[in-house]
């Protein structure tokens, strides 16, 4: 095997051995007593150094996307209609149901289907051969979607949200915009004023998104298999919650791209509604919730990546075969 295939064997693995990474580097930091020293630089990076990796990480997926092909598609309000509608229904459920044996389930179900789309969900639609545009415009409309809906949809059945409706929204806003609205600002910058750099970043570092976001996936497992680790509850209700997470990402995998099959755009749909950006869902669950209910989207975290590492095995199979039958990849 030369050095080009272990590089493209290494991308389309890449998720999973992500994943891989995170879980033994808990188990490491938590089992290995030599270790404890840097346990805290460590976790500094993890809550400090993520947002700086995905602000470049998205700045160069940024620079590659078209303003001309970022208008509004009917699956986009066909998505964020789903999202809050499934949303509002499952509040109303819990609200008159306080005392149900399955709210924490629910709870976490919720969470799943409220937490708007990955930022990072376009890096990975692009290499599997979606539309980064649409996504980046998904990805703008779903957030703010989120933003307003959260505040009116959580103190329906929670009472632990303070502050007004507008400072929730003003709150939440902080936490999503500055890492999507930013480099996304700065990247169109970068295209019209800087035309040289815009065009070294996109021949030179076009794969620097992708493999940074494969760096940033191992930190975020390895927290996601510290939360699920070191909760209390046991084996068979972690089960049932890591279930939920499932069926969560089933569903909205599934929904997405029979959405965007309808206009075309199967692969990009399904990264947006699927791929979700489970960290902003964890702070969601422990803000409005309890630890518990962050179980479920922190499982969707890894059901989410085995779902993408699948499509990033098949796609590489995909791409031999039309290499090999002289045909063009399938692009959206």
């Amino acid at each position: 095997m030369n050095k080009s295939q272990l590089i493209r064997r290494f991308r389309t693995y890449m998720l999973i051995i992500s994943v891989s990474c995170g879980l033994l580097g808990y188990l490491a930091f938590h089992n290995l007593g030599f270790l404890k020293p840097v346990k805290g630089y460590v976790s500094s990076f993890a809550q400090d150094g993520l947002p700086i990796l995905i602000f470049i990480m998205l700045f160069s997926a940024f620079c590659k996307v078209s303003i001309k092909e970022m208008k509004p598609k009917v699956w986009h309000f066909t998505l964020i209609g789903f999202q809050i509608i499934g949303s509002f229904a499952l509040a109303l459920y819990l609200a008159y149901n306080p005392h149900t044996p399955y709210l924490v389930p629910l709870e976490g179900a919720l969470i799943c289907i409220i937490t708007p789309t990955a930022a990072s969900a376009a890096v990975l639609a692009g290499k599997l051969g979606g539309n980064e545009s649409t996504l980046t415009t998904y990805t703008l409309m779903c957030n703010v979607a989120a933003a307003l809906a959260i505040p009116l949809i959580f103190p329906l059945f929670s009472d632990v949200a303070q502050g007004s409706f507008l400072d929730q929204c003003v709150v939440i806003l902080n936490k999503v915009f500055p890492v999507i609205v930013l480099p996304l600002f700065i990247a169109f910058m970068v295209r019209f004023f800087l035309k040289p750099v815009h065009k070294f970043i996109v021949t030179k570092l076009n794969d620097l998104g992708f493999y940074l976001w494969g760096f940033t996936l191992m930190v975020i497992s390895g927290k996601t298999f510290a939360t699920i680790f070191n909760s209390q509850e046991s084996a068979a209700y972690l089960w049932l919650l890591a279930f939920v997470g499932l069926l969560c990402t089933a569903m909205q995998f599934s929904l997405g791209k029979l959405m965007g099959h309808l206009e075309k755009q199967r692969i990009t749909a399904g990264q947006a509604l699927g791929q979700k950006n489970m960290v902003f869902g964890l702070w969601i669950a422990l803000t409005y919730l309890s630890p518990t209910a962050a179980i479920a989207p922190g499982c969707y975290i890894i059901w989410q990546n085995v779902v993408n590492a699948y499509q990033m095995w098949y796609r590489e199979q995909l791409l031999i075969k039309w290499q090999k039958e002289g045909k063009k990849p399938y692009q959206e």
